[in-house]
C-alpha cells in the first residue's frame, strides 16, 4: 500500500527553500527531555558553585563589614536609659469583720486589662506633656527648645501648642515594655545626651506615679462632693418627713406615749390604747373578784341552809307541804283546811329565808359590789375599743409616715458614715504604680553597636555573595567556550562559529571564501575530517539539544563547504516537524514520503544554487515523524545516497524534545553537537548527550555557535538565528535550489 495519500499535503511556498520561524509542532507525545530539567539544583551542586566562586562570597563578606563598620562609625552615639516601675492593680474586698477596712480580707484583681490601660496611659500625650511641664522644659535652653527671656518662660509654659510640640518630641524617644509574668513595666529613654535620657525616664516614671495619685484624689474629691449634696438632700427629706408626721397626729388627735414596737414600726403607742390595756387589766381583775365573791357566797349561802333552825324550818315546811299534797286530792284549794296550810307553808319560806339572809348578808354585798364594778368596767373598755379601732385606722397613714421618716434617718445615717470614712488618706491609699529602679545615665551607648553591626554585616555579605554566586550560575552555567565543551561535556570541541554581522547575507556569508563565517566552517569541516580515521564522515549527522542553536546553518555550510572541494553532497532535513528547508515545485516529495512508500531516493532529491550540494526535503508533515523512522527503510535510504553521494549530511531535529535525532543517531556514521555559545544550559545539553549515547550514537565532537569575538577572538557581527532570529530583517527565505528540474 502506498502511505503517501494518507499524509497531510504541505501548505504552498513563496520560495524553493526558506529558513521558518514559529512555535515547535504540536506533536509532543515521544517528548524525551523536559525544559524543566535544566534548573534541577541538587545541594552537591550548590556547595560546588560556592566553592567555585569562594573569593566572591569573602569578597562579599569583606565589603559587608567595611560597610557594616562605616555605618556603625557615621552614626551618633546614642544612650538609654532604663526605669523600672511596679503596677499595683486595685483590690476587690471578700470578707469584712466589721472593723478597720484594712482587716477585710481582700484579693488582687488578675484583669489583664488593667495593665494594658496603664501602658496605655504611659504611652499617652497627657502623660508627655505633664512630663513637660513637671520638668520645667519648656523654659529651658535645650535641645527641646530655643532660650527665651525670663518674662516670656512663664507665658511659654501656658502656650498649649508649645506644650504639645514638646511632648510629642520626647515622647518619640520612650519605649515601653511589660516583663513577661509580672507586674513590672520597664521605661526606656533614648536621646543622645546620657544625663538627660536617665531626667527623661524618671520624669516619665515619676509623672505617671503623681498622675495616678492625681486621679484618685480627684476621684475622692468627686465622691464626697456627691455624699455631702446626698447627705444635704435627705435631711431635708427627714425634715420634710418630721412636719408631715407631726402634723398628722395633730390632726387625727394621735396621742403617742411610751416607747415600744408598734404596728408598721411605729414605735410608740397611743393614749387611746394605753388607756385600752389599762382597762382590759382592771376588768380582767373586777371579773376574777366578782367569781371568787360569788363563790363565797354561794358557799354561806349553802351552809346556811343545812344547819341550825333553818333546817328545822325546812323539815316543818316539807312535813306541812307533804299534807297539804295529800288533802289538795280531795279538797279544794279554796278550802280553810288547805288555805290554812299554805299560810302556814309561805311564813315557813318567810322565816327559812329570814334565817338564811341574817347568815349570808355579808357576802352577798361583797358579790353584789364586785358585779357591779366589773359591768362598770365592761362598758367602759367597749366605748374605749370603739375609740381605738377609729384611731388605728388612722394610724395606718401615721405608720407610712412613720416608716417614710425611718428610712430617710438609715439613710443619712449610711451616707454620714460613709462621709467619715471617704478622706483624703483612704482616697489615695495604696498608689498604683511604684518606683522599683530609678534610671541611671548610662556610660556606653547601646547604639550603634559595632560588634553586632559588623557581625551582621559580615553575614549578610556572605549570603548576598552566596546567592549571587548561586544565581550567576545559574544564569551562566552555559556552555561559552571551547574549554566548556571539552571540561563540562567531555566533547571535542572542533569549531567556533562566529556571530554573523546585522546586514549580512547569510547565503553570501556563508559562499564568500574571504568571510570569517566561511574561514569558520572550513576549520569545522577540518575539524570533522581530523575527527576519525576515515577522514570525514559519509553520514553525518548534526543535532542540537534544544531548537534555534544553528544546527541547520551549520549543515548547509558544511553541505556547501564540501561541495565547494568538488564532492558530491546530499542535505537532508530531517526535521519533519518543523522543517528548515521547504522546496516548493512539489508538495508531495521529501523524506517523510520516501520513508513511508517504496519510491526511489532520486525522486525526492532536489538541486541548489551551490553545485554538487543536493536537497532531500522533509516532506509533508506527518502526525508523528518518530513513528515513520523504522531502521530498516532508513538505512535502505542510506545505502542508497551513499551509492550515490559522496557525502550525506542529516540536519536533525533537536536531542531535548523529541526522539527523532536519537533514531537517526544510529543510522549515522557520527554525530556533530551544537551549540549556541552562552545560551546553552549545561544541564540540558549533558541530558541530550545522554540520549544519543545510550542510542550508541558515534560523537564526534561539538561545534559552539553565535560565539562572541571573546571566545575566538574574532570580530563581527550577529546572524540569523534558528528558526527565525531578528537580524536579517523581514525577508527569511534563503533561496538554494537552482531549477526546478530532479537530480540525476
Amino acid at each position: 500500500m502506498n502511505s503517501q495519500e494518507q499524509l497531510p499535503p504541505r501548505a504552498p511556498r513563496d520560495a524553493l527553500v526558506e529558513r521558518q520561524q514559529g512555535a515547535l509542532s504540536p506533536y509532543l507525545a515521544d517528548e524525551m527531555i523536559d525544559d524543566e530539567d535544566e534548573f534541577d539544583f541538587s545541594i552537591g551542586d550548590i556547595l560546588t558553585v560556592l566553592w567555585e566562586r569562594k573569593w566572591w562570597i569573602l569578597l562579599a563578606a569583606l565589603l559587608g563589614l567595611v560597610a557594616a563598620l562605616g555605618y556603625s562609625l557615621s552614626k551618633s552615639p546614642l544612650y538609654r536609659a532604663t526605669a523600672t516601675i511596679e503596677l499595683n492593680p486595685p483590690s476587690v474586698p471578700v470578707l469584712s469583720n466589721g472593723g478597720d477596712a484594712s482587716e477585710g480580707l481582700v484579693v488582687p484583681t488578675t484583669d489583664s486589662q488593667f495593665q494594658e490601660t496603664q501602658i496605655g496611659i504611659l504611652r499617652s500625650r497627657a502623660l508627655a506633656e505633664r512630663v513637660v511641664q513637671d520638668l520645667g522644659l519648656v523654659g529651658e535652653s535645650n535641645r527641646f527648645d530655643a532660650a527665651e527671656t525670663s518674662g516670656a518662660e512663664a507665658a511659654a509654659a501656658r502656650d498649649p501648642q508649645r506644650v504639645a510640640g514638646l511632648a510629642a518630641s520626647i515622647a518619640e524617644g520612650l519605649t515601653v515594655s511589660p516583663s513577661p509574668n509580672s507586674r513590672l513595666i520597664e521605661l526606656s529613654y533614648v536621646s543622645d545626651d546620657p544625663a538627660e535620657a536617665a531626667r527623661l525616664a524618671n520624669g516619665f516614671a515619676t509623672s505617671f506615679i503623681d498622675l495616678t495619685l492625681d486621679r484618685k484624689y480627684e476621684a475622692t474629691t468627686s465622691a464626697r462632693r456627691f455624699l455631702e449634696e446626698r447627705i444635704r438632700t435627705v435631711r431635708e427629706e427627714i425634715n420634710d418627713a418630721e412636719r408631715r408626721l407631726v402634723a398628722y397626729a395633730k390632726e387625727n388627735g394621735i396621742v403617742l406615749v411610751g416607747s415600744g414596737e408598734g404596728e408598721g414600726g411605729a414605735g410608740s403607742s397611743t393614749l387611746t390604747g394605753e388607756s385600752l390595756g389599762t382597762l382590759n387589766s382592771a376588768l380582767a381583775a373586777a371579773q376574777q373578784k366578782r367569781i371568787t365573791a360569788e363563790q363565797r357566797y354561794r358557799q354561806a349561802a349553802a351552809l346556811a341552809a343545812g344547819g341550825g333552825n333553818s333546817a328545822t324550818l325546812r323539815q316543818e315546811k316539807a312535813v306541812l307541804e307533804a299534807e297539804y299534797r295529800e288533802k289538795s286530792t280531795y279538797l279544794q284549794d279554796s278550802f280553810p283546811e288547805m288555805a290554812r296550810l299554805k299560810t302556814r307553808i309561805e311564813e315557813l319560806d318567810r322565816q327559812i329565808l329570814t334565817e338564811n339572809s341574817r347568815a349570808t348578808g355579808t357576802l352577798e354585798a361583797e358579790y353584789r359590789a364586785a358585779l357591779a364594778e366589773e359591768q362598770a368596767l365592761s362598758e367602759r373598755v367597749s366605748q374605749l375599743t370603739g375609740s381605738a379601732l377609729t384611731e388605728r385606722e388612722d394610724a395606718i397613714q401615721y405608720n407610712i409616715l412613720q416608716r417614710e421618716l425611718d428610712t430617710n434617718r438609715s439613710l443619712y445615717d449610711a451616707l454620714l458614715e460613709r462621709y467619715n470614712e471617704v478622706g483624703v488618706v483612704e482616697g489615695i491609699g495604696t498608689a498604683q504604680a511604684a518606683t522599683v529602679d530609678q534610671a541611671q545615665a548610662p556610660s556606653t551607648p547601646f547604639e550603634p553597636n559595632i560588634l553586632r553591626n559588623t557581625i551582621l554585616g559580615t553575614l549578610l555579605g556572605l549570603f548576598l555573595g552566596a546567592g549571587l554566586a548561586v544565581l550567576y550560575d545559574r544564569l551562566t552555567d552555559t556552555v561559552k567556550t571551547k574549554d566548556d565543551l571539552r571540561e563540562k561535556l567531555g566533547l571535542p570541541a572542533l569549531g567556533a562559529i562566529p556571530l554573523a554581522t546585522k546586514n549580512a547575507n547569510f547565503l553570501e556569508e556563508v559562499r564568500d571564501q574571504y568571510s570569517v563565517i566561511y574561514d569558520a566552517y572550513a576549520s569545522l569541516r577540518t575539524g570533522l575530517q581530523l575527527s576519525g580515521e576515515g577522514g570525514f564522515p559519509q553520514v553525518l549527522l548534526v543535532t542540537s539539544s534544544r531548537p534555534e542553536e544553528g544546527k541547520s546553518s551549520t549543515s548547509y555550510s558544511l553541505g556547501v563547504q564540501l561541495s565547494d572541494t568538488g564532492r558530491r553532497v546530499l542535505l537532508i532535513d530531517a526535521d519533519m516537524r518543523k522543517p528548515s528547508f521547504v522546496v516548493s515545485e512539489d508538495d508531495r516529495i521529501g523524506l517523510s514520503t520516501l520513508l513511508t512508500s517504496d519510491t526511489s531516493l532520486t525522486e525526492h532529491v532536489v538541486k541548489t544554487t551551490s553545485p554538487n550540494l543536493f536537497l532531500l526535503p522533509s516532506g509533508p508533515i506527518p502526525p508523528n515523524p518518530a513513528n515513520i523512522i523504522l531502521p530498516a527503510r532508513l538505512d535502505a535510504i542510506l545505502a542508497n545516497a551513499r551509492s550515490l553521494f559522496d557525502h550525506v549530511i542529516i540536519d536533525a531535529p533537536p536531542v531535548a524534545r523529541f526522539a527523532d535525532a536519537v533514531l537517526l543517531s544510529s543510522c549515522s556514521d557520527g554525530v556533530l553537537f551544537t551549540l549556541e555559545s552562552g545560551k546553552t544550559r549545561t544541564a540540558l545539553a549533558r541530558a541530550a548527550l545522554s540520549q544519543l549515547r545510550m542510542a550508541g550514537a558515534n560523537l564526534l565532537g561539538g561545534s559552539l555557535t553565535k560565539a562572541s569575538a571573546r571566545v575566538i577572538d574574532y570580530g563581527y557581527g550577529r546572524y540569523q538565528s534558528y528558526y527565525g532570529g531578528a537580524s536579517r530583517g523581514d525577508d527569511t527565505t534563503i533561496a538554494i535550489a537552482a531549477a526546478p528540474d530532479r537530480a540525476t
